[in-house]
C-alpha cells in the first residue's frame, strides 16, 4: 500500500476531491458546512443537512460622535485621544461583524446609532428586553463610555443573557479584572476581529447544540431524552435495528470506491478483505440510520459485537465532523459535538493511562480520526489492522500523531452543575502496537499545565489536536460551567 506521510491540504481517506463532498450540518461557523464522504452521487445514504436556526445577537458600539464632542467646549475625549476617528472604526468593525454574520449563519443586529449617553443605554436595553436575544455584543471605542457599558452588562446579566464585551483600545487605563466573570466573555485588544468572531461562535454553538440530535444505538425500547444544559436530544435506537440493516447492506460501487481510497491511502493493511467489507457495511449502515432519523451524530453500545463493530466507520464519521462516540458514552458524544462545533476539528475519544516516571499520559482507542486538523486539513498517516482485544478480526485504524503537535484534552460532565475538564499538552510519540499496550492507536502525551500527570481525571476524554484550552475555558466561563479538575489550585485564568 502507499506509504502516506503528512498529506497536503484537502486530501481525504476515500481519495475523493472537493466536488465529492456533500454539505452535512451547520458548523458553529454557520454558513460554512461540515462535510461527509459522498462517494456516489446516487447513494441513498447521503445525509441531508438538518435545518437549524442560528443565534440572534444584539450588538452596539459605545462612543460619542465626533461632531457632538467637537461642539462641546467642555468635552473630554479621553483615550484614545481627540484625533481618534470613532466613526471610521465603527464602519470597519461593522463590516467585519457583517462578514461574521454571514460566515456563522447567525443574526447580529447592530444598533445604527452609537451609545454615548443614558438615553442610548435605555434604547438598547429596550430592544434587548423586547426580543431576549441569544447574546449581546458591546464594542467600546471611547474610554469614558465604560459606565454605559457597565449598566448594559449588569442588566443583561440579570436577564440571563450571555455577553461579549470588546474594548478596542490600545490603551485603557485601570484594572479590568472585574470583567473576568461568569456569563461574560471580555476582550481588550486592538482590531482583534478573530476574538470577536470566537465570541459569536460560542453563542452560535450553544444555539445549535440546543437543536441537535444524537442517536444511542443500544438495547432497549426507543425513547427520547434531553441534556438539560446543552439541550441535545438523544434518541434511543435498538441495536437489533442496526444489526438487521447491517445484514442487508451490500458492497456496491460506492462502498468499493470508498474502500479503495481507504486502503490505498493506508501505510499498511493488516486485516482481511472480509473484515474490510464488513467495516464498509457498518459505515454505510450508520449513515443510513443518521439519515433516517435526521440526526447529527451517534453513539453505540459497540463492544463484543464481532464483525458488526463500527471502529473504522466511527473514524470516518468523525473525520468528516459527524460526532460518533464508542461504547454508548453520551458524555463523550456530547463532548465530541461541542468540540467539533467550537474548533472545526474532531477529537480522539480514548482510554487513559499514565507513564509515571516520565510524567506522561497515554491516550489509546480504536476509532481515532485521521483528519485531526479538520476535514480540509492534512491527513495523518495510518494503518488498518484488526481490533486489538479479540480474535474475530474486525477492522480498526491506527493513526500516527505528529510529534511536537500541541494538544488539548477535554471532558464534558452533564448534570445540575455542568462542568468541563480542560488540559493542555503536546505529542511525544505514537507507539507501535505491540509492544505498547492499550488499544489500536496509542499516543503518548506530555501534559504541560499540571505538575503531576496523575491529576488528569476522566474516562473517554476527548483529545483535540491544537492549543485550544483557552477556547474551552472561555466557553465554560460564558455559560457559567464549572472548570472541574484543578480549578482551585491549577486552573489559570485565561487572561
Amino acid at each position: 500500500m502507499r506509504n502516506l506521510e503528512y498529506q497536503t491540504e484537502g486530501g481525504c481517506a476515500c481519495g475523493c476531491n472537493r466536488r465529492d463532498f456533500i454539505a452535512r450540518v451547520s458548523l458553529a461557523m454557520g454558513a460554512m458546512s461540515f462535510t461527509t464522504l459522498a462517494v456516489d452521487a446516487a447513494d441513498t445514504t447521503t445525509l441531508p443537512a438538518r435545518k437549524k436556526q442560528g443565534a440572534v445577537v444584539r450588538a452596539a458600539f459605545l462612543y460619542t460622535p465626533s461632531k457632538q464632542m467637537a461642539d462641546d467646549p467642555n468635552g473630554w475625549w479621553s483615550w484614545p485621544g481627540n484625533d481618534y476617528d470613532a466613526e471610521g472604526h465603527q464602519k470597519k468593525y461593522a463590516a467585519a461583524i457583517g462578514e461574521m454574520e454571514k460566515k456563522l449563519g447567525m443574526k447580529i443586529l447592530v444598533e445604527p446609532k452609537p451609545i454615548g449617553d443614558a438615553d442610548g443605554v435605555q434604547r438598547f436595553l429596550k430592544a434587548v428586553d423586547a426580543d431576549h436575544p441569544d447574546g449581546v455584543l458591546l464594542v467600546l471605542l471611547h474610554n469614558f463610555t465604560l459606565t454605559h457599558a457597565d449598566k448594559i452588562l449588569q442588566a443583561v446579566e440579570k436577564a440571563g443573557i450571555p455577553a461579549v464585551f470588546y474594548i478596542g483600545l490600545g490603551v485603557k487605563h485601570g484594572p479590568v479584572g472585574q470583567y473576568r466573570r461568569p456569563g461574560l466573555y471580555f476582550i481588550q485588544s486592538m482590531d482583534n476581529f478573530e476574538a470577536i468572531e470566537y465570541g459569536m461562535q460560542m453563542i452560535n454553538t450553544k444555539k445549535l447544540l440546543g437543536q441537535s440530535r444524537i442517536l444511542s444505538v443500544t438495547e432497549g425500547e426507543p425513547k427520547q431524552f434531553t441534556d438539560k444544559f446543552l439541550g441535545v436530544t438523544t434518541q434511543v435506537v435498538p441495536f437489533d435495528r442496526y444489526a438487521a440493516a447491517f445484514a442487508k447492506a451490500d458492497i456496491g460501487d460506492a462502498a468499493r470506491r470508498l474502500l479503495k481510497g481507504v486502503t490505498g491511502n493506508a501505510r499498511e493493511v493488516r486485516t482481511t478483505q472480509e473484515s474490510l467489507e464488513n467495516a464498509m457495511r457498518a459505515y454505510f449502515t450508520l449513515r443510513k440510520l443518521l439519515a433516517d432519523e435526521n440526526a447529527d451524530g451517534l453513539t453505540m453500545n459497540c463492544l463484543k459485537r464481532g464483525m458488526l463493530k463500527p471502529c473504522l466507520g466511527f473514524s470516518l464519521l468523525n473525520s468528516a465532523l459527524i460526532p460518533a462516540a464508542c461504547e454508548n458514552d453520551l458524555a463523550a458524544a456530547h463532548g465530541q459535538m461541542l468540540g467539533q462545533l467550537l474548533l472545526g476539528r474532531p477529537g480522539f475519544q480514548h482510554n487513559p493511562a499514565f507513564e509515571t516516571e516520565s510524567n506522561h499520559y497515554y491516550a489509546s482507542h480504536c476509532t481515532c480520526p485521521t483528519k485531526l486538523y479538520g476535514p480540509e486539513g492534512a491527513e495523518l498517516p495510518y494503518l488498518l489492522r484488526r481490533f486489538f482485544h479479540t480474535n474475530e478480526g474486525s477492522t480498526a485504524v491506527q493513526v500516527f500523531w505528529k510529534p511536537g503537535d500541541p494538544v488539548t484534552m477535554m471532558h464534558y460532565y452533564a448534570g445540575a452543575e455542568p462542568a468541563l475538564d480542560v488540559y493542555s499538552g503536546k505529542v511525544v510519540k505514537s507507539h507501535e502496537m505491540p509492544p505498547a499496550g492499550g488499544c489500536t492507536t496509542n499516543v503518548e502525551i506530555e501534559i504541560t499545565d499540571r505538575p503531576d500527570v496523575c491529576m488528569v481525571k476522566g474516562h473517554h476524554n476527548l483529545l483535540f489536536c491544537g492549543d485550544h484550552a483557552r477556547k474551552f475555558q472561555h466557553f465554560a466561563r460564558l455559560y457559567k460551567m464549572q472548570l472541574k479538575e484543578g480549578e482551585k489550585t491549577n486552573y489559570k485564568d485565561p487572561v
